[in-house]
């Protein structure tokens, strides 16, 4: 391992999620000297400092280490802080909206408890997305873009909307059913079972909706 290039990659990490030295001496529970003497070339830390810096800084021991380049989109936590870089550089309504939208997805995506394998394949897909690349002048594909990851969180991941299934059958069934249920010449009878069978379809689209919620499969997009 060069000091040089693991000077440049903490001193790149630590900006890019807007850390302080001493924030992150902190976080990582090493002293404010270590941080300082890494991030000048005065010193390369034992196996265990790295690995403490890497979880302060959210990133697997492998970023830190390797001599590869830093995107800016390497995880959820990073992707946020590089959406926020980018809202804060427009004032036009619907870029607002769309990065509002992004941050909003991505923030609830970090506060759920993502399986080792939905939060690798989120971040992967992340990667794959390369907003990062996106031409300043062209905001409007990180539009695109988020049509794709909500399309991916949907069809790859399984995750559904908060509710799906009770509002669709609810939007057919219930209007379907008071229909029904005032028009002339039938029977109260016909009535009684007609409504019933809807609110039972009603039923099955709830059950089904707090099936997917303990499958923590339940998502507001």
């Amino acid at each position: 391992m060069e000091a040089t290039s693991l000077a440049k990659k903490l001193k790149d990490l630590r900006r890019l999620r807007g850390m302080s030295q001493e924030y992150l001496a902190d976080e990582a529970k090493v002293s404010l000297r270590t941080i300082q003497r890494i991030e000048n070339n005065e010193s390369i830390p034992t196996g265990e400092t790295i690995k403490r810096i890497a979880s302060a800084l959210d990133v697997k021991l492998n970023e830190l280490v390797d001599s590869g380049s830093i995107t800016e989109t390497t995880s959820i936590k990073t992707t946020i802080i590089f959406l926020k870089k980018q809202l804060s550089k427009t004032n036009k309504k619907s870029e607002i909206k769309t990065f509002e939208k992004f941050i909003d997805v991505l923030n609830k995506l970090k506060e759920r408890d993502l399986s080792p394998e939905q939060k690798e394949g989120i971040e992967s897909y992340i990667n794959y997305l390369e907003l990062e690349k996106i031409p300043s002048f062209s905001n409007d594909i990180f539009k695109q873009k988020l049509v794709l990851f909500i399309k991916y969180l949907k069809n790859k991941l399984h995750f559904v909307p908060r509710n799906h299934y009770t509002f669709l059958t609810s939007i057919f069934f219930l209007p379907f059913s008071i229909g029904f249920g005032v028009t002339n010449g039938v029977s109260i009878s016909q009535k009684i079972i007609v409504i019933s069978i809807a609110l039972s379809f009603i039923g099955i689209g709830a059950l089904i909706d707090l099936r997917i919620k303990a499958q923590k499969r339940s998502f507001n997009f």
